[in-house]
């Protein structure tokens, strides 16, 4: 009969570590989840600060940005201002769309050609708004006719390459940034 060897020491360290990895993993990962969760329901549900929205315009959750952006639009504070400015090249259009929405009800135009972009966002209910902030910003009235805004743009931007048909491929993120820099 074949005699067992004992485990050694080194083996029940080995085992025990990754037990307590394990462990302080799904510890970590119970965590996130219960936070993610409950800045879900505050960003969704609940009265959030200033502060707080400000701070939801660095998570990389699309939910999160997309809340937290149009509660600072209807309080139009300016405070995730420049944080708003970076997400317009976001590729996302549930993203850069919002983002474009606050930066407008500030009165930034850097936002008017993600505005003219946004005509044909998916989100339509989000036109009326749009139409305004274009026609408040630029004295311009075309209302939803994107074309017309376009060439509007264009003449008045010649040396600008805007991707206006383009809702939120990494392409239209290239051209975003383009045309951020050209505004500055």
């Amino acid at each position: 009969m074949a005699r067992m060897k004992k485990p050694s020491v080194a083996a029940a360290i080995i085992a025990g570590s990754s037990l307590l990895l394990i462990l302080a993993t799904g510890a970590l990962l119970n965590y996130s989840l219960n936070k993610r969760a409950e800045t879900y329901r505050l960003v969704t549900e609940g009265k959030p600060t200033d502060e707080q929205l400000v701070s939801f315009l660095k998570s990389n959750d699309k939910i999160i940005l997309s809340n937290a952006l149009a509660l600072l639009e209807h309080r139009k504070t300016s405070a995730g201002r420049e944080l708003a400015v970076k997400l317009l090249t976001h590729p996302d259009p549930y993203v850069w769309h919002p983002a474009s929405l606050y930066l407008a009800a500030l009165g930034d135009q850097r936002s008017v050609p993600y505005l003219i972009r946004g005509l044909d966002h998916p989100a339509r209910r989000s036109r009326p708004r749009v139409v305004t902030y274009l026609r408040d910003l630029t004295g311009e009235d075309f209302g939803e006719k994107k074309q017309d805004w376009i060439n509007w743009w264009s003449a008045g931007h010649p040396l600008t390459n805007f991707d206006f048909t383009c809702i939120g491929p990494p392409q239209a993120a290239v051209s975003g940034r383009q045309q951020l820099e050209s505004l500055a």
